[in-house]
Protein backbone atom coordinates (compact mmCIF):
# COMPACT_ATOMS: atom_id res chain seq x y z
CA UNK A 1 0.00 0.00 0.00
CA UNK A 2 2.84 2.35 0.62
CA UNK A 3 4.26 1.51 -2.60
CA UNK A 4 0.83 2.20 -4.31
CA UNK A 5 0.78 5.44 -2.16
CA UNK A 6 4.40 6.83 -3.14
CA UNK A 7 3.26 5.71 -6.57
CA UNK A 8 0.34 7.91 -6.92
CA UNK A 9 1.93 11.08 -5.56
CA UNK A 10 4.70 10.92 -7.76
CA UNK A 11 2.61 10.71 -10.74
CA UNK A 12 0.32 13.24 -9.51
CA UNK A 13 3.77 15.60 -8.93
CA UNK A 14 4.27 14.87 -12.69
CA UNK A 15 0.83 15.36 -13.80
CA UNK A 16 0.92 19.08 -12.01
CA UNK A 17 4.40 19.87 -13.41
CA UNK A 18 3.33 18.53 -16.54
CA UNK A 19 0.58 21.14 -16.69
CA UNK A 20 2.48 23.97 -15.33
CA UNK A 21 5.17 23.26 -18.47
CA UNK A 22 2.33 23.55 -21.08
CA UNK A 23 0.96 26.38 -19.52
CA UNK A 24 4.71 28.18 -19.69
CA UNK A 25 4.97 27.32 -23.20
CA UNK A 26 4.87 30.07 -25.75
CA UNK A 27 2.22 30.41 -28.41
CA UNK A 28 2.68 29.20 -31.64
CA UNK A 29 3.97 31.61 -34.23
CA UNK A 30 0.39 32.07 -35.59
CA UNK A 31 -0.64 33.69 -31.91
CA UNK A 32 2.33 35.98 -31.49
CA UNK A 33 1.50 39.19 -32.67
CA UNK A 34 1.21 43.21 -31.36
CA UNK A 35 -2.09 43.76 -29.60
CA UNK A 36 -3.73 46.12 -30.99
CA UNK A 37 -7.19 46.45 -28.49
CA UNK A 38 -8.01 49.67 -27.35
CA UNK A 39 -8.66 53.61 -28.45
CA UNK A 40 -6.96 55.40 -31.35
CA UNK A 41 -6.91 58.92 -31.39
CA UNK A 42 -6.26 60.04 -35.39
CA UNK A 43 -3.27 61.99 -36.32
CA UNK A 44 -3.80 64.48 -39.14
CA UNK A 45 0.16 64.65 -39.81
CA UNK A 46 -0.55 63.56 -43.36
CA UNK A 47 -2.92 64.83 -46.04
CA UNK A 48 -5.07 66.65 -43.08
CA UNK A 49 -6.30 69.39 -45.97
CA UNK A 50 -8.24 66.31 -47.68
CA UNK A 51 -8.83 65.00 -44.34
CA UNK A 52 -10.27 68.34 -42.95
CA UNK A 53 -12.35 70.68 -44.65
CA UNK A 54 -11.57 68.79 -47.77
CA UNK A 55 -10.40 69.00 -51.29
CA UNK A 56 -11.20 70.86 -53.72
CA UNK A 57 -13.02 70.11 -56.74
CA UNK A 58 -11.05 69.69 -59.82
CA UNK A 59 -7.96 68.83 -57.11
CA UNK A 60 -7.22 65.33 -58.75
CA UNK A 61 -3.28 65.46 -59.33
CA UNK A 62 -1.20 62.50 -58.33
CA UNK A 63 -4.11 60.41 -58.07
CA UNK A 64 -3.95 57.44 -60.67
CA UNK A 65 -7.51 57.56 -62.09
CA UNK A 66 -9.34 56.82 -64.98
CA UNK A 67 -11.27 59.28 -67.53
CA UNK A 68 -14.49 57.66 -66.26
CA UNK A 69 -13.78 58.70 -62.80
CA UNK A 70 -12.43 62.41 -63.85
CA UNK A 71 -16.00 62.42 -65.95
CA UNK A 72 -17.96 61.46 -62.72
CA UNK A 73 -16.31 63.75 -60.66
CA UNK A 74 -16.83 66.57 -62.77
CA UNK A 75 -20.59 66.34 -62.43
CA UNK A 76 -20.29 66.53 -58.99
CA UNK A 77 -21.72 69.45 -56.89
CA UNK A 78 -21.16 69.36 -53.24
CA UNK A 79 -24.81 70.65 -52.86
CA UNK A 80 -25.84 67.12 -53.38
CA UNK A 81 -25.18 66.38 -49.84
CA UNK A 82 -28.43 68.88 -48.95
CA UNK A 83 -30.61 65.96 -50.01
CA UNK A 84 -32.23 64.17 -47.61
CA UNK A 85 -31.49 60.68 -48.14
CA UNK A 86 -27.91 61.18 -48.81
CA UNK A 87 -27.41 63.72 -45.34
CA UNK A 88 -26.67 60.38 -42.99
CA UNK A 89 -25.22 58.18 -45.84
CA UNK A 90 -22.13 56.71 -43.83
CA UNK A 91 -18.00 56.62 -45.61
CA UNK A 92 -17.40 53.02 -47.43
CA UNK A 93 -14.40 51.03 -44.87
CA UNK A 94 -12.12 52.29 -47.94
CA UNK A 95 -12.34 55.91 -46.81
CA UNK A 96 -13.68 55.58 -43.61
CA UNK A 97 -10.81 54.41 -41.82
CA UNK A 98 -9.42 57.97 -43.31
CA UNK A 99 -12.37 60.08 -42.00
CA UNK A 100 -12.92 62.40 -39.09
CA UNK A 101 -13.20 60.63 -35.60
CA UNK A 102 -11.57 58.30 -33.06
CA UNK A 103 -10.86 54.32 -34.09
CA UNK A 104 -11.85 51.96 -31.57
CA UNK A 105 -10.56 48.41 -31.90
CA UNK A 106 -11.15 44.60 -30.07
CA UNK A 107 -11.34 41.08 -30.41
CA UNK A 108 -13.67 38.24 -30.39
CA UNK A 109 -11.88 35.12 -29.29
CA UNK A 110 -13.69 31.47 -29.13
CA UNK A 111 -14.20 30.35 -25.57
CA UNK A 112 -12.69 27.02 -25.78
CA UNK A 113 -9.76 27.59 -27.84
CA UNK A 114 -9.05 31.25 -27.55
CA UNK A 115 -8.42 31.40 -31.23
CA UNK A 116 -9.72 34.83 -32.59
CA UNK A 117 -12.82 34.96 -34.28
CA UNK A 118 -12.62 38.30 -35.02
CA UNK A 119 -11.17 41.77 -34.99
CA UNK A 120 -13.78 44.90 -34.70
CA UNK A 121 -13.27 48.40 -35.55
CA UNK A 122 -15.93 51.39 -34.46
CA UNK A 123 -15.33 54.78 -35.76
CA UNK A 124 -17.02 57.78 -34.48
CA UNK A 125 -18.55 59.07 -37.73
CA UNK A 126 -21.47 57.13 -38.16
CA UNK A 127 -20.84 54.49 -36.05
CA UNK A 128 -19.15 52.68 -38.72
CA UNK A 129 -18.74 48.97 -37.11
CA UNK A 130 -16.27 46.42 -39.13
CA UNK A 131 -15.61 42.97 -38.63
CA UNK A 132 -12.39 41.39 -39.70
CA UNK A 133 -12.96 37.72 -39.68
CA UNK A 134 -9.68 35.86 -38.65
CA UNK A 135 -10.93 32.69 -38.83
CA UNK A 136 -10.96 31.21 -42.04
CA UNK A 137 -14.83 31.15 -43.02
CA UNK A 138 -16.46 31.00 -46.42
CA UNK A 139 -16.26 33.78 -48.30
CA UNK A 140 -19.87 35.10 -49.17
CA UNK A 141 -21.50 34.22 -52.52
CA UNK A 142 -21.08 36.83 -55.40
CA UNK A 143 -24.29 37.13 -55.28
CA UNK A 144 -24.65 38.43 -51.59
CA UNK A 145 -25.65 42.14 -50.70
CA UNK A 146 -22.81 44.76 -50.61
CA UNK A 147 -22.50 47.05 -48.07
CA UNK A 148 -20.80 50.53 -46.70
CA UNK A 149 -18.34 48.42 -45.05
CA UNK A 150 -18.15 45.37 -47.06
CA UNK A 151 -16.62 41.78 -46.37
CA UNK A 152 -13.18 41.78 -44.44
CA UNK A 153 -11.36 38.64 -43.85
CA UNK A 154 -7.22 39.06 -41.96
CA UNK A 155 -4.31 37.39 -40.80
CA UNK A 156 -1.58 38.21 -38.83
CA UNK A 157 2.05 38.02 -40.67
CA UNK A 158 4.29 38.65 -37.50
CA UNK A 159 3.16 41.70 -36.04
CA UNK A 160 1.32 43.17 -39.14
CA UNK A 161 -2.63 42.80 -39.72
CA UNK A 162 -3.31 41.99 -43.02
CA UNK A 163 -6.96 42.55 -44.10
CA UNK A 164 -8.63 42.32 -47.47
CA UNK A 165 -12.05 43.84 -47.95
CA UNK A 166 -14.49 43.78 -50.88
CA UNK A 167 -18.23 43.73 -51.86
CA UNK A 168 -18.29 47.29 -50.93
CA UNK A 169 -21.02 49.64 -52.30
CA UNK A 170 -20.34 52.27 -54.54
CA UNK A 171 -18.51 55.06 -52.96
CA UNK A 172 -15.65 57.24 -53.07
CA UNK A 173 -12.21 58.12 -52.68
CA UNK A 174 -11.84 61.61 -51.90
CA UNK A 175 -14.69 63.91 -51.01
CA UNK A 176 -14.77 65.86 -54.18
CA UNK A 177 -17.01 63.19 -56.29
CA UNK A 178 -14.06 61.19 -57.41
CA UNK A 179 -15.59 57.47 -57.26
CA UNK A 180 -15.48 54.00 -56.58
CA UNK A 181 -17.03 51.56 -58.27
CA UNK A 182 -19.23 48.57 -56.69
CA UNK A 183 -15.72 46.05 -57.95
CA UNK A 184 -13.20 47.93 -55.96
CA UNK A 185 -11.11 46.16 -53.62
CA UNK A 186 -9.13 47.78 -50.40
CA UNK A 187 -6.32 45.94 -48.51
CA UNK A 188 -4.79 46.91 -45.19
CA UNK A 189 -1.68 46.25 -43.61
CA UNK A 190 -2.41 47.39 -39.73
CA UNK A 191 0.97 47.27 -37.40
CA UNK A 192 2.19 49.23 -33.92
CA UNK A 193 4.95 51.13 -32.88
CA UNK A 194 4.82 52.00 -29.69
CA UNK A 195 2.07 54.35 -29.09
CA UNK A 196 1.75 55.04 -33.03
CA UNK A 197 -0.51 53.00 -35.25
CA UNK A 198 -0.24 53.04 -38.93
CA UNK A 199 -2.41 51.64 -41.49
CA UNK A 200 -1.37 51.80 -44.87
CA UNK A 201 -4.14 50.66 -47.33
CA UNK A 202 -4.53 50.28 -51.15
CA UNK A 203 -7.41 50.43 -53.22
CA UNK A 204 -8.06 48.46 -56.20
CA UNK A 205 -10.80 49.67 -58.63
CA UNK A 206 -11.11 48.60 -62.52
CA UNK A 207 -13.39 51.17 -63.48
CA UNK A 208 -12.06 54.07 -61.62
CA UNK A 209 -8.66 53.46 -61.12
CA UNK A 210 -5.71 52.84 -63.81
CA UNK A 211 -3.34 51.49 -60.84
CA UNK A 212 -3.96 50.89 -57.30
CA UNK A 213 -4.28 53.76 -54.74
CA UNK A 214 -2.07 53.55 -51.57
CA UNK A 215 -2.65 55.88 -48.70
CA UNK A 216 -1.56 55.83 -44.95
CA UNK A 217 -3.12 56.99 -41.99
CA UNK A 218 -1.49 56.98 -38.13
CA UNK A 219 -3.64 57.21 -35.18
CA UNK A 220 -2.37 57.85 -31.71
CA UNK A 221 -3.30 55.79 -28.80
CA UNK A 222 -5.52 56.85 -25.63
CA UNK A 223 -6.22 55.60 -22.20
CA UNK A 224 -9.61 55.78 -22.74
CA UNK A 225 -12.15 57.92 -24.84
CA UNK A 226 -15.95 59.08 -24.77
CA UNK A 227 -16.97 57.10 -27.95
CA UNK A 228 -21.17 58.88 -28.00
CA UNK A 229 -23.61 57.83 -30.30
CA UNK A 230 -23.95 59.45 -33.74
CA UNK A 231 -27.45 60.83 -33.87
CA UNK A 232 -28.12 61.64 -38.00
CA UNK A 233 -31.72 62.80 -38.36
CA UNK A 234 -32.64 63.98 -42.55
CA UNK A 235 -33.82 67.52 -42.61
CA UNK A 236 -35.00 69.57 -45.50
CA UNK A 237 -32.14 72.24 -45.57
CA UNK A 238 -32.74 73.52 -48.85
CA UNK A 239 -36.21 73.62 -50.47
CA UNK A 240 -36.23 71.98 -53.85
CA UNK A 241 -38.50 70.90 -56.30
CA UNK A 242 -39.12 67.49 -56.71
CA UNK A 243 -36.61 65.20 -58.75
CA UNK A 244 -34.28 68.42 -58.21
CA UNK A 245 -30.88 66.81 -58.08
CA UNK A 246 -27.53 69.26 -57.68
CA UNK A 247 -24.89 68.54 -60.34
CA UNK A 248 -23.06 70.08 -63.42
CA UNK A 249 -23.47 68.81 -66.33
CA UNK A 250 -21.01 67.07 -68.60
CA UNK A 251 -19.97 70.86 -69.85
CA UNK A 252 -20.07 73.10 -67.24
CA UNK A 253 -16.33 72.45 -66.33
CA UNK A 254 -15.64 76.25 -65.23
CA UNK A 255 -15.79 75.01 -61.78
CA UNK A 256 -13.13 72.26 -62.18
CA UNK A 257 -10.99 75.04 -64.06
CA UNK A 258 -11.15 76.95 -61.01
CA UNK A 259 -8.62 75.21 -58.65
CA UNK A 260 -5.95 74.80 -61.08
CA UNK A 261 -6.08 78.48 -61.97
CA UNK A 262 -6.15 79.70 -58.33
CA UNK A 263 -3.38 77.33 -57.33
CA UNK A 264 -1.09 78.00 -60.57
CA UNK A 265 -1.33 74.36 -61.00
CA UNK A 266 -1.76 73.51 -64.62
CA UNK A 267 -4.87 71.69 -65.97
CA UNK A 268 -3.95 69.00 -67.51
CA UNK A 269 -1.96 67.96 -63.98
CA UNK A 270 -4.87 68.74 -62.04
CA UNK A 271 -7.47 66.08 -63.86
CA UNK A 272 -4.74 63.36 -62.79
CA UNK A 273 -3.87 59.71 -64.10
CA UNK A 274 -1.27 57.31 -62.82
CA UNK A 275 0.79 59.51 -65.33
CA UNK A 276 1.13 62.12 -62.39
CA UNK A 277 2.24 60.29 -59.62
CA UNK A 278 5.85 60.05 -60.38
CA UNK A 279 8.88 62.76 -60.47
CA UNK A 280 9.27 62.29 -63.94
CA UNK A 281 6.19 63.99 -64.41
CA UNK A 282 7.99 67.43 -63.28
CA UNK A 283 9.39 67.33 -66.67
CA UNK A 284 6.31 67.12 -68.93
CA UNK A 285 5.05 69.87 -66.42
CA UNK A 286 6.74 72.56 -68.33
CA UNK A 287 5.53 71.53 -72.07
CA UNK A 288 2.10 71.98 -70.56
CA UNK A 289 0.17 75.03 -72.29
CA UNK A 290 -0.67 78.01 -69.56
CA UNK A 291 -3.58 78.55 -67.87
CA UNK A 292 -6.55 80.95 -69.13
CA UNK A 293 -6.78 83.89 -66.69
CA UNK A 294 -8.87 83.65 -63.48
CA UNK A 295 -11.22 86.37 -65.05
CA UNK A 296 -11.66 84.36 -67.60
CA UNK A 297 -12.73 81.57 -65.24
CA UNK A 298 -14.63 83.29 -63.43
CA UNK A 299 -17.13 84.91 -65.76
CA UNK A 300 -17.82 81.18 -67.20
CA UNK A 301 -18.69 79.92 -63.66
CA UNK A 302 -20.99 83.05 -63.18
CA UNK A 303 -22.53 82.24 -66.56
CA UNK A 304 -23.38 78.17 -65.64
CA UNK A 305 -24.78 79.34 -62.39
CA UNK A 306 -27.17 81.88 -64.49
CA UNK A 307 -27.92 79.27 -66.97
CA UNK A 308 -28.31 76.88 -63.84
CA UNK A 309 -31.19 78.58 -62.68
CA UNK A 310 -33.29 78.92 -65.77
CA UNK A 311 -33.37 75.42 -66.18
Amino acid sequence: MAILRSFSVTLAMLLAGAGAALLCMPASAQDLHQNLDGYWNPLFDEDQPERGPGPDQGDYAGLPITAAAASVAQTWDPEVLTIPYLQCRPHPALYGIRGVGALRIWETLDQQTLQQIAIHTWIVAWESQRDIWMDGRAHPPPWAAHSWQGYSAGHWVGDDLLVHTDMFKRGWTRRNGLPTSDQATFDERMFRDGQILTDVTMITDPEYLSEPLVKSTEYLKAESLNFATYPCREVTEIPRHEGDIPMHLPNQTAVEEDYPVRNHVPEKASMGGAQTMFPEYQETLQKLPPNPPLEQVEQREQQQDHADENL
